[in-house]
């Protein structure tokens, strides 16, 4: 059985989440672009995307609005399953579309609730819902990083194959 790495990320837009705030502009703009690059993209198995709203539910990107205008901002979401933190990293860091549309991004996200990036490996076939990604992310924010739950910045080590 091999293993195949999984990441979750999330960020929440910093001011009201409607179709006149810059962010959702800019991100809506480019999602169909690095979504097409991601699709083609040889190291990722699969990728899923959503928001997670304030009382906990989840949407897709399709039904994000209308959005209720006394709420704050959601957790916009990706998680995804990936070959290699190699296969990772060159998407996200030297892809065609994912680092400048992320640069453009970068300034407008509220990054109050600590880390927006987690990773684990799974076993092949293993399925994950974005909840699960979320909640392997408050594990990262609560524990630090660890086998079940850890970030770029100090990995675990892919499991030996059984």
């Amino acid at each position: 059985m091999g293993f195949r790495l999984i990441h979750f990320n999330c960020v929440r837009p910093l001011g009201a989440f409607t179709l006149d705030n810059p962010y959702v502009i800019t991100f809506l703009s480019i999602l169909p672009r690095i979504f097409s690059d991601a699709d083609n993209f040889d190291g990722l198995h699969f990728h899923t995307h959503g928001l997670r709203c304030p009382d906990g539910s989840w949407r897709s990107y399709n039904d994000a609005f209308p959005y209720a205008a006394d709420w704050p901002a959601p957790e916009v979401s990706t998680m995804a399953g990936w070959r290699s933190l190699e296969d990772l990293k060159a998407f996200t860091y030297n892809g065609r579309t994912h680092p400048p549309g992320m640069r453009r991004l970068g300034q407008e996200i509220d990054r109050s609730d600590g880390p927006g990036f987690v990773m684990w490996w799974a076993p092949r076939g293993a399925q994950f819902t974005l909840e699960d990604g979320f909640q392997r992310l408050q594990h990262l924010r609560r524990n630090g990083s660890s086998d079940y739950a850890f970030s770029l910045d100090q990995p675990a080590l892919r499991p030996a194959v059984a």
